[in-house]
């Protein structure tokens, strides 16, 4: 058993007791995060620029570990599946506002990747980003 006096030289867990939605709006800034990560890296590789790996490799993990954590703690307080609308539908809405930032950002990360590269394929780097059409995408900005 460890001792009054050893407990105070070690930090405690951070607790957090969330309710389904809070855990599900948790679940998609995290997701959030990891994609503005990844999505760093990328840039990084376009400009030839380590740092944005190195950014991505010492905290993607920590995240991915995060979101571990969060998905075994709503796994084991299941008790109806009813109840885990509240997590999907907060999860969902926090990943749409992703998806239309990320509609938002395609263009300035096509054009710092055409930039890096010169005269590169502009079609080639709009399959990467996901972008169908960069001149209609353009035209909507």
């Amino acid at each position: 058993m460890t001792s009054p006096e050893g407990r105070r030289d070690r930090a405690m867990p951070v607790r957090l007791e969330l309710r389904r939605p809070e855990a599900g709006t948790l679940l998609g800034a995290l997701a959030w995060v990891l994609g503005a990560l990844q999505i760093m890296r990328d840039r990084g590789r376009f400009a030839d620029d380590a740092e944005f790996e190195q950014i991505y490799e010492r905290i993607a993990p920590r995240i991915e570990r995060l979101v571990d954590q969060v998905a075994k703690a709503r796994e084991g307080s299941m008790t109806r599946p009813e109840f885990e609308e509240g997590v999907e539908s907060a999860y969902t809405e926090v990943r749409e506002a992703f998806e239309a930032w990320i509609r938002l950002t395609a263009i300035d990360t096509l054009g710092a990747a055409v930039a890096a590269h010169g005269d590169g394929d502009l079609e080639e780097f709009a399959d990467l980003l996901g972008v169908d059409d960069p001149d209609e995408e353009a035209s909507k900005n």
